[in-house]
């Protein structure tokens, strides 16, 4: 007989109300939208920091971390501004962005003037980030440790820098890189540690030498964590093409870096007011729409930002005479097409892919079953915070849960919990028999792409303690302790395996019920092996408490097992779980 065994389930807020905003838009995608700022305008331009507190949710210093400006002489450091922009960040609970610890420009005189030695640059750029980045440690997101290290000449190289060879810090080739990255990480060991640069957005030359580089870098064990793409742009409907973006956000991520746009702006050319074309404008619209659109396509490409908020306080004018207009405000504060298009970009429906639609428990995928419970990953459109299952006045699980559905065959599937880019599901018992079916994802009413998947009669897959699907599995003893080493179990005990992807039960149960004094059983047969050899099952089926997509099995230990880690199989009619999940013998 089974156990007693009750699951407690906690619900959190109801459903969120549509984005206003770019950053409630993006918390929705599982990203940031930031901006750089300056700590004067958020203190003395109300409209300034009222649009940054609305729409912003991740900050970067413009100016007020540079070197120029933090270290100005060789034994002062000026941390006024700095200190404010941090502050500003934990008070509002937003993730700050440091910049930048090694840069070739905006150096004071003492250091670009004083004719060090490469000896005494070495122990200044030390000192300089164990400075810096220790006074902050642990008060920031990331640290852009090092920016625009690679010049734009054909082919790239390292740029010729005080830090590189004129006269450099001693090291040669990407080694002074390398030792920037490994002292930032001294100084703040949990941040996350960036490589930056312009025009190499795209898939090209430059881009193609600072992937390169990076992969090198993680090679030697440096400890790198992401690259920021700084998306400088202009009126060149061209650049960055939709495919090259895609193509380079994809390539990086694939080494496991993070990806950030970190700096972007596209400045056009205006008039002596200030203005741009309507043609320049919709040009602009298009490719903040086109950087937005290529993120949100990669889990990790975190968040967009942009190197300001308002064209009033924009850094192109005086930089770029006769060209601004680069940012999603003008210089009213009134949103531009550029804004609407980034919005609107963020809003698209999710894009889901059947490959990632995988068991809960053992995360395989290639098929599913009716009942089973399955996770979706990467659906990049939901709540931004967990939403955990609700009941219905029938006590069955809901089959919306915070604007988000699974839709299969058009019928809704029960929804465990919900998350941007990770939500459970109960697959409806009525794709029972059928070849295929196709799913689609809603969230607040934007349905994503259709796609098809397999059915199978069973998917089984065994519940892991830790929820990666493999090692020691969540299996107890008659105790209701959990399997371990330190609780081993021996021949003739008997344990409790959970599961789910049985298929059918009987009798049946309606999608999203839980189970109550009617217990039911898998159609198919149940059997486990331990180790290899025959478990004895002495139950399998439903328990009290649990929705009827979960599955308790009832096994005895076999004798002649080793000491140590068993893997644990089990079979439902002929479909078996992987031998991933152990349980642990004495």
């Amino acid at each position: 007989m089974p156990r007693n065994f009750a699951v407690f389930f906690l619900g959190l807020a109801a459903v969120l109300p549509a984005a206003d905003s770019l950053s409630q838009a993006a918390a929705k995608r599982g990203i940031y939208f930031g901006a750089a700022v300056q700590s004067g305008y958020i203190n003395q331009d109300a409209t300034y920091a009222a649009t940054l507190a609305r729409e912003y949710s991740m900050i970067e210093p413009e100016y007020e971390m540079l070197w120029s400006a933090i270290h100005p002489s060789q034994n002062t450091y000026a941390f006024s501004g700095a200190d404010a922009l941090v502050n500003y960040a934990q008070t509002h609970g937003i993730p700050l962005r440091a910049d930048h610890l090694v840069w070739h420009n905006s150096l004071p005189a003492w250091l670009t003037n004083g004719n060090f030695t490469a000896a005494q640059l070495n122990q200044i750029l030390h000192d300089h980030i164990m400075a810096v980045a220790g006074r902050y440690a642990g008060k920031v997101y990331s640290w852009e440790v090092v920016n625009e290290a690679v010049s734009d000449s054909n082919p790239p190289a390292l740029r010729d820098s005080i830090w590189n060879n004129q006269p450099g810090i001693g090291l040669t080739g990407i080694a002074w890189i390398e030792q920037a990255f490994q002292w930032a990480h001294q100084a703040d060991p949990n941040a996350r540690l960036f490589y930056n640069d312009y025009s190499a957005e795209d898939t090209n030359t430059k881009s193609d030498f600072i992937y390169n580089m990076l992969k090198q870098m993680l090679a030697d064990g440096t400890p790198i964590h992401g690259v920021g793409l700084q998306m400088h742009l202009t009126n060149n409907i061209n650049y960055p093409s939709a495919p090259g973006l895609a193509n380079n956000i994809k390539r990086l991520t694939d080494l496991g870096l993070e990806v950030i746009i970190t700096e972007m702006d596209v400045r056009l050319p205006v008039d002596s007011g200030g203005n741009a074309g309507a043609s320049d404008l919709a040009i602009q619209a298009q490719l903040y729409g086109r950087a937005v659109s290529a993120c949100i396509q990669f889990a990790r490409c975190t968040a967009i930002q942009t190197w300001g908020i308002t064209d009033l306080h924009s850094w192109i004018p005086s930089t770029f005479p006769g060209f601004g207009a680069g940012l999603p405000f003008d210089k009213n504060y009134q949103p531009k097409s550029a804004y609407t298009s980034a919005l609107n970009a963020l809003q698209a429906p999710a894009a889901i892919s059947a490959a990632n639609l995988l068991n809960a428990a053992s995360f395989t995928g290639g098929a599913v079953a009716p009942g089973e419970i399955v996770t979706l990953f990467d659906a990049r459109y939901g709540p931004p915070a967990l939403v955990t299952l609700q009941l219905d006045a029938a006590g069955k699980i809901t089959n919306s849960l915070a604007g988000v559905q699974l839709l299969f065959d058009g019928t809704p599937a029960p929804v465990i919990y919900a998350r941007t880019g990770q939500s459970s599901f109960i697959v409806p018992y009525a794709i029972a028999g059928k070849s295929s079916t196709t799913i689609q994802y809603v969230y607040q009413g934007a349905y994503s792409n259709s796609v098809s998947v397999p059915v199978a009669a069973a998917a089984p897959g065994l519940f892991s303690i830790d929820s990666t699907g493999s090692g020691p599995g969540a299996i107890l003893d008659l105790s209701y302790r959990l399997n371990s080493a330190s609780n081993a179990a021996k021949a003739g005990d008997i344990v409790s395996l959970f599961a789910t992807g049985a298929g059918l039960i009987t009798p049946a149960g309606p999608d999203g019920g839980l189970v109550g004094t009617i217990l039911p059983h898998p159609v198919a047969p149940v059997s486990v092996q331990i180790g290899g050899a025959d478990a004895e099952v002495q139950y399998a089926g439903g328990a009290p408490g649990l929705t009827n997509a979960l599955l308790q099995i009832n096994v005895y230990i076999p004798a002649g097992l080793l000491p140590g880690p068993q893997p644990v199989v089990l079979k439902v009619g002929d479909a078996a779980s992987p031998a991933a999940i152990t349980v642990a013998i004495r």
